[in-house]
């Protein structure tokens, strides 16, 4: 039998080799899978989107801890705590869809970086009553499960909901293409940012601002208004009936509060039970208590049937107008014809502060859509009645584009507009003065859901509302963030250059390398 001749030299050589090989494949291995876990566990990684999608800007923790402000002085009995509500495992919200893992990487960053914030995740399929219980005693609705909700909490994370939450379906942090439906931007920060303020101003309140629903003119009920009502639930709102032919407003009123009138078929009164006419309360509540309106109006409500609510809308700088149709920038759809606002047209500073926040400023924003749009008269600042030493203005909101057609005449020294905002501010040497706002909308149908797909109309009001509670706008360094479009344009030739690359340059330099390492071992 022949005996096998080693070479000792080439065995002690090449087994360290394959040794060495083998503990650094296998240390690669532990440290990949080390480094992944705690990267899922504390959110590392490179954000290398252009927008930075997965980061959280520093505006907005400059943002967050102004509106925190009130845990950093020595009283901690003021501190607010709040808990960021997944209605499933942290896990499983994270994996659920591509919208729910952007978002989830916006929370885990939020959570690490304040104390007082923390996310909470309960199972609202196991624990269905905690959600009834805890979620659904103002706006009624069933939460979805991929729904966020932010609320105050205790300094142990316990719910303390009933001081309030806000609830966000998880595409209300996005904004959606107006033709194509698809998703080009993350708005996470601002709505966030949102949720917090308002929840920050109720803290050490007993009561949240009150929607006060006009009736007694054949306006929708509040049952007919669910969308309205629910719209209002979630910003915070409790909403109350109130007929002023037979009640009046309560002495004390919640700052932020304010009155709807919705579409209403009948004018107001000038007698009522207690002597005063509607139109007396509501410009008490409008200029002394702190109040806000929001009117609705369509293509049924006409000046000529309202001439009393007219001339009160004509004391905040705006009128009622003519129908509005638009054959050029229209759009048809649920049996309604929705006409189309063009955004260039809204230039001044709180009127495009509010639109900017709500719709974004990219070119290709979607659409603000009105049904069976009435046209509101804006009037030159000088109609409106206001105190001495106040500073008001009634500015254009929304406008329709040049081809509109508007019946009637337009009165002169008017804008035309599908939505307007008046700000009229007491006392401007005051710093305390009281600032009330009256937002006034030309359509009966604007957040209906089958109508406002993108919800793009229903953000608008959210914005408004926020501007109505706080007297003030924020967040202007906030903004959305796009989607990168990662798609690849390559040319032939370039595609050439990479299959030579690849098929033969990259493989040949390896060659020659592993032949050069084996010349010099054989003849070392």
């Amino acid at each position: 039998m022949k005996k096998i001749s080693v070479n000792k030299r080439n065995l002690k050589y090449g087994g360290f080799a394959v040794v060495l090989t083998a503990l650094i494949i296998a240390a690669v291995i532990l440290l990949n899978v080390v480094v992944t876990a705690l990267g899922t566990t504390f959110s590392w990684y490179a954000d290398l989107t252009g927008s930075s999608v997965y980061s959280v800007s520093e505006a907005f923790h400059k943002n967050l801890d102004e509106l925190m402000e009130v845990n950093s002085d020595e009283n901690t009995e003021n501190d607010l705590y709040l808990n960021i509500v997944l209605l499933m495992d942290e896990d499983a919200f994270r994996d659920y869809s591509a919208y729910t893992y952007y978002v989830y990487h916006t929370l885990k960053q939020i959570d690490a970086n304040n104390d007082f914030i923390n996310i909470k995740a309960i199972n609202s399929t196991q624990d269905p009553e905690f959600v009834q219980e805890h979620y659904m005693k103002i706006s009624g609705d069933t939460p979805a499960i991929s729904d966020v909700i932010v609320e105050i909490s205790d300094k142990d994370g316990n719910s303390r909901s009933d001081l309030g939450f806000k609830k966000f379906a998880i595409n209300a942090f996005y904004m959606a293409d107006s033709e194509s439906g698809s998703i080009i931007a993350y708005n996470a920060e601002t709505k966030f940012l949102s949720a917090v303020a308002q929840l920050a101003g109720k803290v050490g309140e007993e009561t949240s601002p009150v929607v006060y629903y006009l009736q007694g003119h054949s306006e929708p009920t509040l049952e007919a208004a669910s969308d309205w009502t629910a719209l209002f639930n979630d910003a915070g709102y409790v909403v109350k009936e109130i007929n002023l032919m037979s009640e009046d407003f309560p002495e004390d009123i919640t700052q932020g509060s304010l009155v709807f009138i919705n579409c209403p078929k009948t004018d107001l009164s000038g007698s009522t039970a207690s002597g005063k006419s509607e139109v007396k309360k509501l410009r008490e509540f409008a200029s002394a208590n702190y109040g806000n309106v929001i009117l609705a109006l369509d293509s049924s409500s006409a000046a000529v049937n309202l001439p009393t609510l007219d001339a009160l809308m004509s004391e905040w700088g705006v009128g009622i107008g003519g129908g509005i149709t638009d054959d050029e920038h229209s759009v048809s759809g649920s049996g309604a014809v929705k006409v189309l606002a063009d955004y260039s047209l809204t230039t001044t500073s709180i009127a495009k502060s509010i639109l900017d926040k709500a719709t974004g400023t990219n070119e290709n924003r979607a659409p603000t859509l009105f049904t069976n749009p009435r046209a509101i008269w804006v009037y030159d600042n000088s109609k409106i009645l206001a105190p001495t030493n106040s500073a008001a203005a009634s500015e254009v909101l929304l406008a329709p584009y040049s081809t509109a057609q508007i019946a009637g005449d337009v009165p002169q020294n008017a804008q035309v507009a599908l939505a307007s905002i008046t700000r009229i501010v007491g006392n401007v040497s005051e710093a305390d003065s009281t600032t009330h706002y009256i937002m006034c909308i030309g359509s009966s149908d604007f957040i209906d859901p089958s109508l406002d797909k993108t919800n793009y109309n229903k953000m608008l009001v959210y914005q408004a509302l926020y501007v109505m509670w706080s007297g003030a706008m924020t967040f202007d360094d906030v903004s959305y963030k796009l989607f990168d479009d990662n798609a690849l344009s390559v040319t032939t030739a370039q595609t050439n250059a990479w299959m030579i690359a690849c098929v033969a340059v990259i493989p040949a330099v390896f060659v020659v390398a592993g032949t050069v390492v084996w010349i010099r071992r054989r003849h070392s």
